[in-house]
């Protein structure tokens, strides 16, 4: 614990929506309580609070206010159509967060991912606030347009969730750069299970949609499957969606082409040993393809952080990206395959191998709050 004589005490407040900000921030949660330290969770919604408490971790439920973009803008009108009928409960509930942390202990600083509940925790108890997100990218640099998505409405959440913050460490699986010294740039936080799964390549494709609203798996997972049964079958393929999908996909199963109810452990054992992954293109997936060393198709949800990512992937030629499921776009990726792989454990090698965690922890040690308790410590 690099010398503490007494542990931290951190409360790390989750993004309640899909899984991959939980599964990044349960890496980082159980990394702290390893070096010793004291760590609690806030998030929203009741299944990403069992989740947490199921690992152990004390976890509470929080508000997160509905902010959906029109024109890639959030309009206050539409914000304030979307959370009047629930704020009056949501402020209740905050502030019952409020009492509950009172009551169990002031943390010595707030861990805050792309959420609203923990800087203003932060900023009412008078605590540092250190961001750990991927989406304070932009916030912070001026990226471009992907052809009609903006930045804008993810520079407004983030504005809006966590005016400012003592430091920001931003994840990236590419290399990024800014003049502010409250930035930082670093690898991907991936968990264990996918840095030590045994990595292969075998005749064995995988891929995972999921849905967006009414944008969902169904035109992805019918096309793949057509193109595998009538163009690669050789190959097989394992399909990946989550269980309230499967029944309307099954159908598409036949000989090689399986389709799997999303099971985390098993998806990232395929992961390992396909030579090629098809997916949406989700940050926490991406980053865990490229740490196994394989290349990604991507089609984009439409949302500007998926077109921003899938953009990124093309142009490094780590992968490549589509609109949407395509047979000449599926047939051009798998005859690349080869030369994609090599250019991603290259780049894997160079920028990925370096484990985050040392690096946020170490940092949350060296602050002052951190150092005043050693020095108390010794003082008695």
């Amino acid at each position: 614990m690099s010398g503490l004589a007494q542990p931290l005490s951190v409360i790390i407040g989750v993004n309640g929506i899909g899984m991959g900000h939980s599964v990044r921030q349960s890496v980082i949660a159980q990394y702290l309580r390893d070096r010793g330290h004291q760590v609690r969770i806030v998030t929203n919604g009741s299944a990403r609070v069992e989740y947490f408490q199921d690992l152990g971790f004390p976890a509470w439920d929080g508000w997160m206010p509905t902010l959906l973009a029109r024109g890639d803008r959030i309009h206050a009108t539409d914000a304030v159509r979307a959370n009047i009928r629930q704020a009056p409960a949501g402020i209740a509930q905050h502030l019952r967060l409020r009492r509950i942390i009172r009551d169990t202990g002031v943390p010595d600083v707030f861990i805050t991912d792309y959420e609203p509940n923990t800087p203003r925790l932060a900023y009412h108890f008078g605590k540092p606030l250190i961001s750990v997100d991927q989406q304070s990218k932009y916030r912070h640099l001026n990226l471009p347009s992907v052809g009609r998505y903006a930045r804008t409405a993810d520079e407004q959440r983030l504005r809006y969730f966590a005016p400012h913050a003592d430091r920001s460490f931003i994840c990236s699986y590419v290399p990024l750069e800014a003049d502010d010294r409250k930035l930082e740039f670093i690898a991907p936080v991936v968990p264990d299970l996918v840095r030590s799964a045994l990595v292969t390549t075998e005749p064995v494709a995988t891929a995972y949609f999921s849905r967006y609203f009414d944008h969902g798996p169904e035109e992805s997972v019918r096309t793949l499957a057509e193109v595998f049964r009538q163009y690669v079958p050789d190959r097989a393929l394992r399909i990946y969606a989550q269980a309230a999908e499967i029944g309307n996909l099954r159908q598409y199963a036949d000989g090689k082409i399986e389709i799997r109810t999303f099971d985390r452990v098993a998806f990232i054992a395929d992961m390992a040993r396909s030579e090629a992954v098809f997916s949406n293109a989700g940050f926490n997936l991406i980053s865990e393809a490229f740490v196994l060393g394989k290349p990604v198709h991507l089609v984009p949800l439409p949302t500007y952080d998926q077109h921003w990512c899938a953009k990124v992937v093309h142009e490094a030629e780590l992968g490549s990206a589509a609109p949407r499921i395509d047979r000449g776009a599926i047939l051009d990726f798998l005859n690349r395959n080869w030369e994609l792989r090599n250019n991603v454990e290259r780049h894997r090698d160079q920028h990925l191998v370096a484990d985050p965690r040392e690096r946020i922890a170490s940092h949350l040690e060296s602050l002052p709050a951190a150092r005043g308790r050693s020095l108390v410590s010794s003082a008695r």
